[in-house]
């Protein structure tokens, strides 16, 4: 895998398990009123462009390296906009587990790890929309909330 610059910043943080990571685009967000798929598959959300920054857990997860294989968790997915300051959706996926993996490669000199593609399945898929004109920057790395005017 190549470790230049990506083309495109991250617009979307990634929480496994309280660690946090970026990756340019997710596809398959499509919350579907909250429910599973109508014939009880699981949703896929597709995240590509991934880079993992001192998330050793959340690595481990994607690597699905645990003995028993993938284990579902609740995984959210922070939309942002073009500075990565402002959440514009965020989607809760739940019971969410790789079901597929491509371009892998870790630096432990870094503490870094980056995924080209990572296919998720998740039973559920529920999307919160942030109002337009409200802060929604908490938890998003380099933004900070809005001061209290009480």
């Amino acid at each position: 895998m190549d470790y230049s610059t990506p083309t495109h910043p991250p617009r979307f943080h990634v929480t496994v398990e309280g660690e946090r990571f970026t990756c340019e685009e997710a596809q398959g967000l499509d919350p579907r009123d909250g429910r599973g798929a109508p014939d009880g598959r699981d949703l896929t959300v597709t995240l590509t462009g991934c880079v993992l920054t001192d998330a050793p857990d959340a690595l481990s997860w994607a690597l699905a390296e645990e003995a028993d294989g993938p284990r579902p968790v609740s995984v959210t997915i922070d939309e942002t906009d073009a500075t990565g300051r402002e959440v514009l959706t965020t989607w809760q996926l739940t019971d969410a587990a790789p079901a597929q993996l491509q371009g892998a490669e870790t630096r432990e000199a870094d503490h870094e790890g980056r995924i080209r593609r990572l296919t998720l399945d998740a039973a559920r898929i529920t999307a919160v929309p942030h109002a337009a004109g409200t802060s929604a920057t908490t938890g998003v790395q380099g933004a900070s909330a809005p001061a209290d005017r009480r």
